[in-house]
């Protein structure tokens, strides 16, 4: 867990979760029953076993913070929608009537992509788990782990 998580900042690093998950499995290799065939240490045993679903812990405990903030956003810009009769032109015209204050991507440390599209309607995203921006567009999944970003989508497709 060392280096994944910066609570003072509010940030995750999925790039340092899979280092360390890439040297945890040189240093444990095989399945967590093999790794201890013939030893007796029972704690290593335990370890084996629960260590590598932190990274996961990690991501789905991001994927949530980012529906949550994602939904507030919206929320708020729906309140801003009704009041105004359109979207605003960016996140900063909701503070502080519509929301208190802005939260941060995860991800980047960063305020929410977003902008207004031609139809009337807007993009929020994340940069997603590959903390790369891949302009709102989305992965095979609503949070996927390997392309694409994080968006919020309504009604979901």
């Amino acid at each position: 867990m060392a280096g994944t998580i910066d609570t003072g900042k509010g940030r995750v690093s999925p790039n340092q979760i899979e280092t360390n998950t890439h040297e945890f499995e040189r240093e444990f290799p095989g399945d967590p029953f093999e790794r201890q065939v013939g030893r007796t240490i029972h704690h290593k045993f335990i370890a084996s076993m629960l260590l590598p679903a932190l990274g996961k812990m990690v991501r789905r405990s991001a994927e949530a913070q980012t529906a949550a903030d994602q939904a507030a956003l919206a929320c708020a810009l729906e309140r801003y929608r009704l009041a105004k009769g359109q979207f605003p032109e960016n996140l900063e015209a909701l503070v502080p009537r519509f929301i208190s204050r802005l939260p941060k991507d995860l991800i980047t440390g960063e305020p929410y992509k977003y902008r207004r599209t031609d139809d009337g309607q807007f993009v929020l995203y994340s940069v997603g788990w590959n903390e790369k921006d891949d302009g709102g567009v989305p992965g095979k999944t609503s949070y996927d782990d390997k392309q694409g970003d994080w968006v919020w989508q309504y009604p979901p497709k």
